[in-house]
């Protein structure tokens, strides 16, 4: 019966904290955590493999009022972005078949979020010195 109930208990646990997603992500020799900043997560881990930046635009004014539209844009590692982000961005890290791909969210250019997602394809940046030299 206290078996019953501890393995009950141990598989809650397990499900709260596989809902609440992870608080630090390891990239090669280094740790980034929850609440680092972007710099800091680009200096540690280098380029992700893709970034969507959530960008905010006036799309039309009408009788004083403006109206505006959020949409995403994508950017493969290696590329640069010119316009001006509200801070609030996706970032994919996929270290290859063998690995699994990472999901950084920012708010306002803060780690608010890490999840796991299934295993990286064949594409993925395999070494975390390559993303570095993408980075800079």
């Amino acid at each position: 019966m206290k078996s019953t109930v501890a393995a009950a208990v141990f598989l809650v646990f397990l499900l709260c904290a596989e809902a609440r997603g992870e608080s630090s992500f390891r990239c090669g020799n280094e740790v980034v955590a929850v609440g680092d900043t972007t710099y800091a997560v680009l200096q540690e881990c280098g380029a992700p493999d893709l970034r969507e930046i959530r960008v905010t635009e006036k799309i039309y004014a009408r009788r004083g009022r403006d109206f505006y539209d959020t949409r995403i844009v994508r950017i493969p590692a290696g590329s640069k972005y010119e316009g001006v982000s509200s801070g609030d961005e996706t970032w994919y890290y996929d270290p290859g078949p063998t690995g699994f791909v990472y999901v950084l969210e920012f708010a306002k250019s803060r780690l608010s979020s890490i999840k796991k997602e299934g295993y990286g394809s064949a594409k993925g940046i395999q070494s975390w010195e390559e993303r570095r030299k993408l980075a800079r």
